[in-house]
């Protein structure tokens, strides 16, 4: 429908376009003339105003024929012509003399665009005024002094061609005006647009920035608290038993009674692996969040690290290790090669007297992260005991049976929420344990983050 209208628009425009509507109104009034000799006036005045019809008719069709500046030097010139040739045939001085007069203002207007031509042409509107008026004063009229309408109809052809020029000029500098001065405020409200949207999108930016920020600080204060707490509580234990025995020691060296000896040596070591298993194990907690940035880390080149690592154990246990396709993701390497390793461990650890380990590691491709699992065919986990499982030092197990300080799966769930992933488990007694985890793929802009942090502007 707009592409109707639009074509339909420039249609009109080029049929009245400056020149054009001049030769409509020229054909129309010429024709009409002749028209009205043929019922009123002589053959010489019938045969005249179809000449001028003729005349004008032609300037039209070459309007249609889109011959722009054709029409314009034909009707610029051509009406001077008939009005001096009416002036030597038939006289009348008044309705020519209106008549060039409005032709040189229609010139001065036509061709503002080059003024030599402009120059030349009124030159010749006057002249061809001038020379026939003079002739016709010392001889008179050709065909002698005729009375017909020529002199007035042309006179207010002239007219209106001049006026309806002008109006369209005018009308077209306003109609120019108004829109450049539009098109300038909608390109100023576009930029204006765009400028706003840019602010937006660094809002948007820096927010996202500054909640990845907040997290890293909620996390080093949840790492402080519970650090604070590990320290305070859980290493007491150890130490206060150290001290013990080294006390009741001194008291029996004291009266040379070594009975309970042995006991307390094996109390004492215990109690020393222990507090050193905490120790390593807090030394690893420590570095989680803080060992490397991130980086583009192959799973399975890390997975083949971990494996090396627990080579001796895996042989050990005659565990199978099963793992397919694992991808490459943005993370910190030291840190999952530290959760593998602990999620492995275990797995090779809380075995059943009765079957080889059969270990199964497996990944997945989801929205805006990677969901991984590995899944074991140990004791398994009580189901009352599937929500603890994450908690600092907590053991399921008694210390003689199966060693360790409690940390790896704590550490692992630290290690997850520095990936702004999660972890969980679902576990049969007796029929093994499968953790699953994922790993947030939006990594790249806190990677940014990170390192505006440490390279400050």
């Amino acid at each position: 429908m707009n592409t109707t209208s639009k074509k339909q628009n420039i249609k009109n425009r080029n049929l009245t376009d400056e020149f054009g509507l001049i030769t409509i109104i020229s054909s129309i009034f010429t024709f009409v003339v002749f028209i009205y000799t043929l019922l009123f006036y002589s053959y010489i005045e019938q045969l005249l105003a179809f000449i001028v019809a003729v005349v004008f008719g032609i300037g039209f069709i070459l309007n249609r024929l889109k011959y722009r500046q054709a029409t314009r030097i034909y009707m610029t010139l051509l009406p001077p012509l008939i009005f001096m040739s009416l002036i030597f045939l038939i006289g009348g001085f008044f309705g020519q003399a209106v008549a060039f007069a409005t032709m040189g203002f229609l010139a001065f207007i036509g061709y503002r665009k080059n003024p030599r031509l402009r120059n030349i042409i009124i030159t010749f509107d006057i002249l061809a005024f001038i020379l026939p008026t003079i002739y016709i004063t010392k001889y008179g009229p050709i065909l002698g002094t005729i009375d017909v309408p020529f002199d007035e109809v042309f006179a207010f052809l002239a007219c209106l061609g001049w006026l309806s020029l002008t109006f369209r000029m005018y009308d077209q500098n306003k109609t120019r005006a108004y829109t450049s001065d539009l098109e300038n405020h909608i390109e100023a409200l576009k930029e204006s647009e765009l400028n706003l949207q840019k602010a937006q999108d660094d809002l948007k930016s820096q927010n996202k920035k500054l909640e990845v920020l907040n997290n890293e600080l909620k996390l080093k204060n949840t790492h402080i608290e519970e650090f604070t707490f590990i320290v305070t509580h859980d290493l007491r234990g150890p130490l206060n038993n150290i001290n013990l025995i080294a006390n009741e020691l001194e008291q029996q060296h004291a009266v040379s009674n070594y009975s309970n000896f042995s006991s307390y040596l094996k109390h004492l070591q215990g109690s020393s692996t222990r507090l050193t298993n905490l120790v390593e194990g807090l030394l690893k907690y420590a570095e989680i969040g803080n060992s490397s940035g991130m980086e583009p880390v192959n799973i399975t080149e890390i997975l083949q690290l971990v494996l090396d690592d627990l080579s001796e154990k895996i042989k050990e246990t005659s565990a199978t290790i099963n793992y397919g396709d694992l991808p490459t993701l943005i993370a910190r390497p030291s840190d999952l090669r530290m959760l593998f390793q602990n999620l492995v461990h275990n797995a090779l650890k809380f075995k059943t007297s009765t079957n080889n380990p059969v270990i199964t590691i497996t990944s997945e491709k989801r929205k805006n992260e990677y969901l991984f699992s590995v899944a074991d065919n140990g004791i398994g986990i009580p189901a009352e005991q599937l929500e603890k499982v994450f908690n600092a030092f907590h053991k399921l197990h008694n210390q003689s049976k199966f060693e360790g300080s409690g940390i790896g799966l704590y550490g692992s769930k630290k290690i997850v929420d520095h990936h702004l992933g999660k972890i969980w488990v679902t576990s049969e007694e007796n029929k093994g344990s499968t953790f699953y985890f994922t790993i947030s793929t939006n990594l790249l802009e806190q990677n940014t983050t990170d390192k505006q942090l440490a390279n400050p502007t």
